[in-house]
């Protein structure tokens, strides 16, 4: 039986214990390749890792695994590929790239840096806004960011035989360099195949996807019905 992870829709990163950072991502690509490889494949078992709101394949053959932020996902990543043997990691959520350092206020910031001569000094003693809730009534907030574990660097370190499919998206771009950019992606990650995805296409409805392999050959897709359908071709063939 050959297993299989995918994971879809987006990641929430908490401000506090009532709010989130979020994207918009629905899990529809990740959803749509997981019903495509199951039903062209009897003999396999799919994790399927996605955020709560996300579409998800209705199949005994799923086992779906709910994640909240990227530090979540990071967990249940390294649990999934440590304990078991995964044949093929479908990559497509849209993984948050900032999470919460912490939160503040414009004034807090000013006091900390008249108090201090040296401004590295002063960004390190700002007073910060503790407590599981942020009050409605703190004006000015200022919430500082910090970036997230990056999921897709740390799969072919902890399972290298894994086929990889890595997705790379961008906005508004030339298509030499959206195919560029999901090069490296590629090679950095050592991704077995790269698709390339440009968001203004999605916005406007038509969705075209690159699927580039590891000799650089570029296939054309259009729509995420086409996209999950080449993929799985891939995989299934090798092609």
């Amino acid at each position: 039986m050959k297993k299989i992870i995918i994971t879809a829709g987006g990641t929430s990163e908490r401000i506090d214990s009532v709010r989130k950072i979020t994207n918009s991502s629905s899990g529809k690509l990740g959803m749509t390749i997981a019903n495509h490889l199951l039903q062209e494949n009897n003999d396999i078992m799919i994790y399927y890792v996605c955020s709560k709101n996300s579409l998800r394949p209705t199949d005994k053959r799923v086992k779906v695994v709910e994640i909240d932020g990227t530090i979540d996902l990071k967990n249940t990543i390294e649990g999934l590929l440590t304990n078991k043997h995964i044949d093929y990691f479908i990559h497509s959520m849209a993984v948050s790239d900032y999470m919460t350092d912490y939160v503040t206020t414009i004034e807090r910031i000013k006091e900390s840096v008249k108090e201090h001569d040296d401004i590295d000094e002063a960004f390190k003693s700002i007073e910060v806004i503790g407590g599981s809730k942020i009050s409605s009534y703190e004006d000015n907030l200022v919430i500082v960011l910090k970036p997230t574990p990056k999921i897709i660097s740390i799969i072919k370190n902890l399972s290298p035989t894994t086929y990889l499919v890595g997705f790379k998206l961008l906005d508004s771009v030339s298509k030499e360099e959206l195919i560029e950019v999901a090069k490296r992606l590629r090679n950095k990650n050592k991704c077995d195949l790269v698709v390339a995805n440009d968001l203004a296409t999605i916005r406007n409805g038509e969705h075209i996807g690159y699927i580039i392999d590891k000799s650089n050959d570029i296939e054309e897709a259009h729509g995420k019905d086409d996209i999950a359908q080449k993929i799985v071709r891939r995989i299934n063939y090798g092609k």
